[in-house]
C-alpha cells in the first residue's frame, strides 16, 4: 500500500511542483494537434528505447526517472527519489498514441487510471506533460521536463543485463519468492563476471574471441542459499557453461550456442 501511494504521488509531485499557474512562452507543444498520417513521431522516429530524466520534487533533491518504451507498446519505469531513504520504485504497463501520433499516454498495470502519464515524443527525447496531456505550466525552464534517449552501443561490458528469456521461456521477477532478479554484469577489471541467479550470487570470469562475437565463461561459483519458487537456476547457469557467442541489438543481448539462442537479456541503467 505504501509503495502504491508513493508511486501515485509521482504524477502529483513531479508534474505539479513549482507550478505557478502561468504558461511560459517557451512551452513545447499544445494539447490538441492535427494528425498527419504521412509524417508524425510514431511513424517517422525511432522512438523505442530507454529515456532518462530528472524531474523536480517538492520534498527531495529530485526524481531521477528511467522509462523504457518497447515496440509492443509496453513500458517499464524506474523512479529514484534522491536524498530519501526508501527511494526506488518500479512500475510497468502499456502506452497508447494520440490520434496525431505525437503524444503517448502511459497507463500503469498496477496503479489506478488516475495516474496516467503523458509525454510528447520528439527526436531522441520525451517531454513530460501534465495529467491532461498539455504542456506543464511552470516557472522552471522547459528543459527540466525533457527526458533524453540513452545512446545505445554494442559495448556489453559494465552493463546490468537482466534475464528476460531462458531457452524460449519468458522470465519475470517474482517479488514474493525472489531476493534479486536474475542478471549478470561483465566487469572490465580482470574480466570478471558477477550476477545473480534469481536466488544465489554468482561470479567467475569471461573472455572474448574476435570471431563472430565469441564469448566464453569459466565455471561460475555461486552461493548456496535455498530459495522458494526459483526453478530455473541450474538451467540459467548452464547457459554460461555452453554459450560460445553473443548478439546485441540496441539494449537486448542474446547468449547463443552456435546459432541457437539460449538466453536473452535487457540492459537496465538505474540500479
Amino acid at each position: 500500500m505504501k509503495k502504491s501511494i508513493i508511486l501515485a504521488c509521482i504524477v502529483i509531485v513531479s508534474l505539479s511542483a513549482c507550478n505557478t499557474g502561468r504558461r511560459g512562452s517557451n512551452t513545447q507543444t499544445t494539447g490538441t494537434e492535427v494528425a498527419d498520417p504521412a509524417h508524425n513521431s510514431r511513424n517517422s522516429l525511432d522512438w523505442a528505447g530507454v529515456y532518462k530524466g530528472m524531474l523536480p520534487c517538492a520534498d527531495c533533491e529530485g526524481i531521477q526517472e528511467e522509462i523504457r518504451l518497447n515496440e509492443d507498446l509496453t513500458y517499464e519505469m524506474v523512479s529514484i527519489y534522491l536524498g530519501k531513504g526508501d527511494n526506488r520504485f518500479s512500475d510497468n504497463g502499456r502506452f497508447e498514441w494520440d490520434e496525431a501520433g505525437s503524444r503517448i499516454k502511459l497507463t500503469s498495470a498496477t496503479l489506478s487510471n488516475d495516474t496516467d502519464r503523458w509525454f510528447k515524443v520528439g527526436e531522441n527525447q520525451l517531454i513530460a506533460l501534465d495529467i491532461e496531456g498539455n504542456p506543464i505550466e511552470s516557472s522552471l525552464p522547459p528543459e527540466i521536463y525533457i527526458f533524453r534517449k540513452i545512446d545505445m552501443d554494442n559495448v556489453i561490458t559494465e552493463k546490468y543485463w537482466k534475464l528476460i528469456e531462458l531457452n524460449g521461456k519468458g522470465i519475470t521477477f517474482a517479488p514474493e519468492g525472489q531476493i534479486r532478479e536474475a542478471h549478470f554484469i561483465l566487469k572490465n577489471e580482470d574480466n570478471r563476471v558477477i550476477g545473480n541467479t534469481g536466488c544465489n550470487n554468482m561470479s567467475g570470469s569471461y573472455s572474448f574471441s574476435e570471431e563472430d562475437n565469441g564469448i566464453h565463461f569459466t565455471p561460475l561459483v555461486t552461493t548456496r542459499m535455498a530459495c522458494i519458487g526459483i526453478d530455473y537456476e541450474q538451467e540459467y547457469l548452464q547457459v554460461f557453461e555452453t554459450s560460445d557467442n553473443y548478439t546485441v541489438r540496441n539494449d537486448t543481448l542474446t547468449l547463443n550456442k552456435g546459432e541457437t539462442s539460449l538466453a536473452r537479456f535487457v540492459a537496465v541503467y538505474l540500479q
